[in-house]
Formats: C-alpha cells, sequence, structure tokens
C-alpha cells in the first residue's frame, strides 16, 4: 500500500511540474519576451525536470521499474488530463490557445525527461538489502 501511495504522490508532482512547465513556457512566449529563446527554455527546464525525476525516482521508489509504469500510466490515463483541463478552466482563452499549442508541440520533450529521469533514477538506485 506505501508502495502504491508513493507511485501516485510520484505522479501528481509530475502533473503538477507539467502544468508549472507550461505555465512558464507560455509566459515566456509571449512575442516581447523570449520568443527567440523558446527552444532553449524548452529544453533547460525539461532538463531541470529530469533532474527533479531522477531523484524523486532515486529517494521514493527504490529499484523497482514497475513503479515506472504505475507512474506513467496513472500520470497519462488520470492526472494529466484533470490538471490540464482545470488550468485551461482558469485561463483566458488566448492564454489557453498558447497552453494548448504548447501542450502539443513540447509533450514529447516531457515524456521523454519523465521516462529518462525516473528510468536512471531507478537504475542509479543501489539494491536493497
Amino acid at each position: 500500500m506505501k508502495y502504491l501511495l508513493k507511485t501516485q504522490l510520484i505522479a501528481i508532482v509530475v502533473s503538477l511540474s507539467w502544468i508549472i512547465y507550461l505555465v512558464v513556457l507560455a509566459f515566456l512566449d509571449q512575442p516581447d519576451r523570449a520568443l527567440r529563446y523558446i527552444n532553449t527554455f524548452v529544453f533547460g527546464l525539461a532538463i531541470l525536470l529530469a533532474i527533479l525525476y531522477f531523484v524523486l525516482a532515486r529517494y521514493l521508489l527504490g529499484r523497482n521499474w514497475s513503479s515506472l509504469l504505475l507512474v506513467l500510466i496513472s500520470y497519462f490515463l488520470l492526472y494529466k488530463p484533470i490538471v490540464q483541463g482545470l488550468l485551461l478552466k482558469v485561463t483566458n482563452e488566448s492564454y489557453g490557445s498558447i497552453i494548448k499549442f504548447l501542450s502539443i508541440s513540447t509533450g514529447t520533450v516531457h515524456v521523454l525527461a519523465v521516462i529518462i529521469g525516473m528510468g536512471f533514477g531507478i537504475l542509479f538506485t543501489r539494491p536493497e538489502r
């Protein structure tokens, strides 16, 4: 039971960090801000999130590969649609369209950051004795 709670906690953290990632990118995507540096911000934030996921997986999940599947399945099927829908309800229409576009265009980068960060976190955890 403790194991399932830890995986769900990490799935919630992943979905909240995805929303923060989208909000920061939508803020920077304005024409008068850092538009020409947006690719740098996309990959830079993805690297920071991968490091966060590495630390979370290493210290909370341990060396159990099935936890990666539990986190990803609950993230994709439950938490991401709910949290992203709430964000789109809170924002106005123009800002919401930017968030939808960024969600589609940077979703693959975020999923790779999750898989790489958590995969390496699980891989580099010492086996329990």
